[in-house]
C-alpha cells in the first residue's frame, strides 16, 4: 500500500487522483481531510486524519504501508526566516521521528518531496545539478536539507530505500495561494479581489516552473522503479522564467490587464533558480511533457475570471 502523507494538499490531491485511477492501494493521510475529498473517493481509499506532530498517530498510520510519499510541510519560502524555531519544531523533529517509525514499521521505500528551489541557495552555476553546493538562505530550504541528511544517514545505517525529489516551482489546477507560496494563484487571488498584483523587487527574479501532471509522473516513477534507490533527483522544467514573464504571459492568454504593485525584494530569495534535470532522465526515464504555456492555459481555465478562455 502507498501512503500519501499530505494528501489534502495541492500535490497530494493530484497524486491521489492518479493512483486511484490506476487502482493502486492507497492510504491518504492528512491533518485535515476536506469533505469534498472524502466525497470524491467514497470507496477504494483508506482515509486517515493524523497530525505529523503526534508520533503515536503517525506510527499507527504506517501499519500496512510499503511506500511512503512524504509531502507534509508547514513552512514555505514566502514565510522567509520569521519562524525558524517553529520550523525546527514542526518540520524537522516530527519528520525525523516519523522516518524512524517508518523504518520500524518495515516501509520499503520512502519518497521525500524536497525543494529544488531553496536547498541550493545563491551563487551556484545554472542549470543546477544535484551535486552542486547546498547553502540555503531560507529556513524552509534548511529544514528540507536537514531531512534529506537524515534520510541519507538512515539509508546508510539502516538500509532505508529512499528517493529525494528536489522539486522546482510546481503549478497547475487546484493550487491555492497559502503560506506565501505559489506565484500564479497569488496573482489570480489579488486580481479576484480587485487589488494590484504584487511583484517582488523589479520582477526580474527567474524561477523554474514544472506543471503538476509532470511532477506526478516523476513521483510515480520514483515509487515504481525498484532499481532507483538512495538517489537525490531534481524535478523541474530545465528552463527559467522571470516573474514579469509569467505576468505578461497570463495577460496574453487571458486578455486581462493587471494593475501592478512592486514590493521590496526578500533577502531570503535567490536571483535565479533553474534545475539540471539530466539525472531524472537517466535514472527515472522522466522528462517534462507539458510546455509552460500549455500548462498555464490549463491552470487558468480553473479560475472564474470572466476572460476569453474557453
Amino acid at each position: 500500500m502507498i501512503g500519501i502523507y499530505g494528501a489534502n494538499g495541492f500535490i497530494g490531491r493530484h497524486l491521489l487522483n492518479r493512483l486511484v485511477a490506476q487502482k493502486a492501494p492507497v492510504r491518504a493521510i492528512s491533518r485535515h481531510l476536506g469533505s469534498d475529498l472524502l466525497q470524491q473517493y467514497p470507496l477504494g481509499v483508506d482515509f486517515v486524519e493524523a497530525d505529523m506532530r503526534d508520533a503515536l498517530e503517525m506510527s499507527s498510520s504506517l501499519q500496512g504501508i510499503d511506500t511512503v510519499v512524504q509531502l507534509i510541510s508547514t513552512s514555505s519560502p514566502g514565510l522567509q526566516n520569521r519562524h525558524n524555531v517553529s520550523d525546527i519544531q514542526d518540520n524537522v523533529i516530527p519528520h525525523i521521528e516519523f522516518i524512524q517509525s517508518a523504518i520500524a514499521s518495515g516501509v520499503k521505500k520512502y519518497v521525500f518531496i524536497s525543494s529544488g528551489g531553496t536547498v541550493y541557495g545563491p551563487g551556484v552555476h545554472t542549470p543546477i545539478p544535484e551535486d552542486a553546493h547546498t547553502n540555503p538562505i531560507s529556513s524552509h530550504g534548511l529544514t528540507k536539507l536537514m531531512i534529506e541528511k537524515y534520510l541519507q544517514m538512515h539509508g546508510c545505517v539502516d538500509q532505508l530505500s529512499y528517493v529525494i525529489l528536489r522539486v522546482a516551482n510546481p503549478f497547475g489546477p487546484g493550487q491555492a495561494f497559502r503560506k506565501g507560496q505559489g506565484l500564479i494563484p497569488a496573482l489570480m487571488a489579488r486580481y479576484a479581489e480587485h487589488k494590484p498584483v504584487r511583484i517582488i523587487g523589479d520582477g526580474s527574479a527567474r524561477r523554474d516552473y514544472v506543471f503538476v501532471d509532470d511532477l506526478i509522473d516523476a513521483i510515480e516513477a520514483a515509487i515504481s522503479r525498484d532499481d532507483v534507490s538512495r538517489e537525490i533527483i531534481n524535478i523541474g522544467s530545465g528552463e527559467s522564467r522571470s516573474v514579469l514573464d509569467v505576468v505578461d504571459t497570463i495577460e496574453e492568454i487571458t486578455g486581462i490587464r493587471f494593475q501592478r504593485e512592486h514590493v521590496d525584494q526578500r533577502n531570503t530569495d535567490v536571483d535565479i533558480n533553474v534545475l539540471d534535470i539530466t539525472r531524472a532522465k537517466n535514472t527515472l526515464g522522466w522528462a517534462p511533457k507539458t510546455d509552460f504555456r500549455s500548462g498555464l492555459e490549463e491552470t487558468l481555465r480553473t479560475y472564474s475570471i470572466g476572460t476569453r478562455l474557453t
